[in-house]
């Protein structure tokens, strides 16, 4: 955006949503630009500009683990940047937004719609993961002063709030909530992905995560999750596994990234519910370090 220099030294909110227990503003206060989103804050301040022009530009960017605050005045220019949590305003701000139309609201003619879209949403992580080479966050990683000590997979449930922040843009333009820890009755599914169906009213898509290496992998696609899509009445789920063999970690023994996904159709195929495959959709995603190549050719 371009604000004028008069108006950048006299302060005041670009914009604040203060709701319930989220809290996003963004402002100039003493010739400093400052973003604070719950806990995380960031600051430029304008110390290192030679003249400040009479308009300035101003950018503000955010994901799911960094704000950034990036100031030109002419030929100068300048950033601050901070690392934050995954953090996702709450479904009730959400829903609040799209009835002040702040939110598009994308109209499902079918279920199957419904389901089409959030299959393609799911299908973007790894194409995100890939793009930037960030799969620390899905790492538990122990330091010894600036030596590496230990790398584990994060257990489940601390990778969810990566996973939603992942997702979360491609939902909001999709208008479809994503709800975390969704109780079901017989346990908490790890999300659901709602939104209204015409003619039928809201309808959910089941999405659970394992990891590849669990005891349970596949006893939770041939049981726990279609137990929680019956009770929610889903007609449809997504079955996410999440795959760390390579250099920093050696498990499943029984199986690579080639022939998981065999593996689980197999599985299925021996059991009593073959009918599985056509509700429940696999996605296996590949979180592992590779070995480099000179490791690899030694």
């Amino acid at each position: 955006m371009w604000v004028d220099r008069e108006g950048f030294v006299r302060g005041g909110l670009f914009f604040k949503v203060d709701y319930k227990d989220f809290l996003f503003i963004f402002e100039a206060k003493n010739n400093s630009l400052v973003c604070r989103r719950n806990e995380t804050i960031s600051v430029l301040t304008t110390e290192d500009i030679t003249e400040l022009k009479e308009m300035l530009f101003i950018t503000l960017t955010w994901d799911h683990s960094k704000i950034a605050i990036y100031l030109f005045s002419g030929d100068e220019q300048k950033s601050a940047e901070v690392p934050t949590r995954p953090f996702i305003p709450p479904v009730s701000l959400i829903r609040e937004a799209k009835k002040m139309q702040l939110l598009p609201v994308y109209e499902y003619y079918t279920e199957e719609h419904l389901r089409s879209k959030v299959y393609a949403i799911l299908v973007s992580i790894q194409g995100k993961i890939d793009e930037y080479g960030a799969i620390n966050p899905f790492w538990d990683i122990t330091y010894d002063g600036s030596k590496i000590v230990t790398r584990l997979p994060k257990k489940e449930p601390d990778i969810h709030p990566t996973i939603h922040g992942i997702l979360s843009d491609q939902a909001l333009m999709s208008s479809i909530e994503i709800i975390p820890e969704n109780k079901t009755g017989v346990g908490d599914l790890d999300f659901a992905f709602a939104e209204y169906v015409k003619g039928e009213g809201i309808k959910s898509i089941c999405i659970e995560f394992k990891h590849a290496h669990s005891q349970d992998v596949f006893n939770g696609l041939i049981h726990q999750l279609p137990l929680y899509m019956q009770n929610k009445k889903a007609k449809y789920g997504a079955y996410c596994v999440m795959y760390f063999k390579g250099e920093w970690f050696d498990l499943p023994n029984e199986y690579d990234s080639n022939t998981l996904d065999l593996a689980f159709v197999d599985k299925v195929m021996e059991s009593d519910k073959p009918e599985i495959l056509d509700i429940i959709r696999i996605f296996i995603y590949d979180f592992s370090k590779k070995a480099s190549a000179s490791k690899a050719t030694a």
